[in-house]
């Protein structure tokens, strides 16, 4: 407002011509633009239809798909504990080597919480090639070993005896997700540790250390959504932020193949490309009009 620059809302970019050192740029409405130079923030999307005026001028766009979302847990076992959390868990695909640590939550839906975002991150090509379908393994306690949690089990059984095992969680796993756990493992809420027998120690161990959801599809919210996809960074001149395929063409934010996990990082990539492809805009005639 204070420069008097015209923001033009509602027009879609329909094609970029590139005409001897400057730009036409003709919008859905009809309308025609030229620049010297053009500087697109336009974001991720879901579509790669949305990225068509970009791979007109020669780029290559990576598939946009999800990143950052929750888990849906098909079978909702753990639907009625929402709302509790475990500050420490460990967070695996099955049969895969992602796996991410950190606090966890349980929500009506499923799983959610930066141990879960995380992971949708890391792993976000190969969820998107399962179509979403595929079984998390939560451990409650993070990254234990097998062996030292069935010694703990073990020396519990014999410290505590007469202690029942409902009335004792473990590891700082709460109350009601602690009684959940042993009920999964067929353990009575009258039955003391020096009663449990080693097979429902078992699946007790296995409840804590590899409890199995079975997710399909995830759930996405505004913030905490980010497109995985989008212009090949192999055709970006860093850290000036300009296309190697068209002089004078620059890029910046999501519209990049850039997603980061959760905490920040997708906020402050596209801050800080936007400041790096702004600063290059105007470095060759700095104090010209562009």
């Amino acid at each position: 407002q204070r420069l008097k620059i015209k923001i033009r809302t509602g027009e879609s970019v329909d094609v970029i011509q590139p005409l001897n050192g400057s730009f036409n740029v003709r919008t859905q409405a009809g309308n025609n633009y030229s620049a010297r130079r053009i500087l697109v923030t336009t974001g991720g999307s879901p579509k790669r239809e949305a990225y068509g005026f970009l791979e007109a001028l020669g780029h290559t766009i990576k598939a946009p798909i999800p990143s950052l979302f929750t888990f849906n847990d098909s079978k909702k076992i753990f639907a009625d504990l929402m709302g509790i959390s475990v500050p420490s868990a460990e967070v695996r695909i099955a049969s895969t080597n992602y796996r991410q640590q950190g606090p966890l939550l349980i929500t009506h839906w499923g799983l959610s919480g930066p141990a879960v975002i995380r992971l949708s991150a890391w792993a976000a090509e190969h969820l998107h090639a399962v179509n979403y379908t595929f079984t998390a393994l939560v451990s409650w306690i993070g990254p234990e070993t097998e062996e030292t949690l069935r010694r703990r089990l073990h020396e519990q059984r014999l410290s505590a005896p007469t202690q029942k095992v409902h009335n004792n969680p473990f590891s700082g796993i709460p109350q009601r997700l602690w009684t959940r756990l042993c009920s999964l493992a067929e353990i009575d809420e009258k039955k003391v540790w020096g009663e449990t027998a080693n097979r429902n120690l078992n699946k007790l161990l296995e409840n804590i250390l590899r409890c199995p959801f079975e997710i399909k599809g995830k759930t996405t919210f505004k913030e905490e959504f980010v497109t995985c996809g989008g212009i090949d960074l192999k055709e970006v001149e860093i850290p000036a932020m300009e296309s190697k395929k068209v002089k004078g063409l620059f890029l910046a934010g999501e519209v990049l193949n850039i997603d980061g996990e959760t905490g920040g990082f997708n906020f402050q990539s596209a801050w800080s490309t936007a400041y790096l492809a702004a600063k290059s805009c105007f470095q060759e005639n700095a104090g010209s009009r562009l």
